[in-house]
């Protein structure tokens, strides 16, 4: 019989996943691990296998993390978009907590695909949940009048997928929460349906003088309607 082990597995999975998610796949050695682990070599392996099992728990960890994180943020008791772009600003402060190295899934898919099957499957799987959520949001939007009628949900949501996981990349170089929340609002601008002009708020245009109706004084065109407002206060990235 062997020795009962005397560590607290889920802590060591979680100081692993932190080290991963900082140097990434390649740069973390067996050395690095047993440094930030406290535990020797066999340990290591008796209880999670080589460095590449090890990396693949630590990475299902942190996307079983963001399920989570999805499955608390995102309910039908609050007006879908406003929902959903609350939640894309706690996921980009929360991926920003880790000394700015951006979110451990993105970095991985950029590093280790397509050659990794066992990396490739953890994606697939935690990006087609993500989407899967998203959409059932705008089902909601939709059936509230609030979706763009250019869009199918299932549209929109791979467009916001896509956006997010974008952002994960720019911000490595341009960590401007300013620029961050623009792109925000230009893509929930781009989804939600546009404000209504109501017909006393057109302006005459007769032939002529555009802006002047004949025999009266002229009449002053209204300024356009914005597809949306911001949604949300600015991103508060750290």
């Amino acid at each position: 019989m062997g020795r009962p082990r005397t560590f607290d597995e889920e802590a060591i999975l979680d100081r692993a996943m932190l080290l991963f998610w900082r140097k990434g796949y390649e740069a973390t050695s067996m050395n690095d691990l047993v440094e930030e682990l406290e535990l020797g070599r066999g340990s290591i392996y008796a209880a999670f296998g080589d460095k590449h099992r090890l990396f693949v728990q630590a990475l299902g960890r942190y996307l079983g993390r963001q399920s989570e994180l999805l499955a608390a943020a995102l309910d039908d008791r609050q007006p879908a978009l406003p929902q959903l772009r609350h939640l894309f600003e706690t996921l980009l402060r929360a991926d920003a907590a880790c000394s700015g190295a951006g979110c451990f899934s993105v970095n991985s898919i950029a590093e280790l695909l397509p050659g990794d099957a066992a990396v490739a499957e953890l994606a697939r799987t935690s990006l087609r949940s993500a989407e899967d959520a998203f959409t059932a949001q705008l089902v909601r939007a939709e059936a509230a009048g609030e979706l763009n009628d250019a869009v199918t949900p299932r549209e929109a949501a791979h467009l916001l997928l896509a956006l997010v996981q974008g952002l994960q990349i720019l911000r490595k170089a341009d960590p401007d929460p300013a620029r961050l929340a623009a792109s925000l609002d230009s893509a929930f601008a781009l989804i939600r349906r546009p404000a209504a002009v109501r017909p006393d708020d057109r302006a005459a245009e007769p032939l002529g003088e555009p802006g002047a109706v004949s025999g009266t004084a002229p009449h002053t065109v209204p300024h356009a309607v914005p597809l949306a407002a911001p949604l949300g206060a600015p991103l508060g990235v750290a």
